[in-house]
């Protein structure tokens, strides 16, 4: 009995909704625990997490107090098929940020791009974002801005 009982709970298991994966993703963000948000994202997204990990790691001690501290709420999502939207409010920044979410073997996961993080970023001609391998990024500062907005 009690191993059937154990399978029950197990296969019962549920999945995250949306609305839970990006606010487990915003707060990975949040305490600059990349490896954990990358839990969270696409595979396609790991090399935007790395870069804007490049970032964090430039910022000062007050912007990282601030990201810390803020307050996340979803106030709004939508789900259609394998793609959903999850809008959260922060405080510190008290603004909005869209995020978009994919089915990835059957769990949601945030979809990044590098636009996502930096929305007048244009990435150098011959430059491949997709095609790069871990640990290709070795000089940062002659392809991204010194600071990226908090959102």
């Amino acid at each position: 009995m009690c191993v059937s009982g154990l399978f029950f709970t197990i296969s019962c298991k549920k999945r995250p909704e949306p609305q839970e994966v990006a606010l487990e993703f915003m707060h990975a963000i949040q305490e600059s625990n990349f490896e954990r948000a990358k839990e969270y994202a696409t595979k396609e997204s790991q090399q935007v997490i790395l870069l804007y990990s490049i970032f964090d790691g430039k910022r000062n001690e007050n912007e990282r107090e601030k990201i810390k501290n803020a307050k996340l709420e979803v106030v709004d999502h939508a789900e259609e098929g394998d793609k959903a939207t999850v809008t959260i409010l922060n405080s510190s920044a008290k603004q909005q940020e869209t995020l978009q979410l994919v089915k990835e073997s059957g769990n949601w996961k945030i979809s990044l791009t590098l636009e996502s993080i930096l929305p007048t970023y244009v990435a150098p001609p011959g430059i491949d974002m997709k095609s790069m391998a871990p640990g290709a990024v070795t000089d940062s500062s002659s392809m991204l801005p010194d600071s990226i907005p908090v959102q």
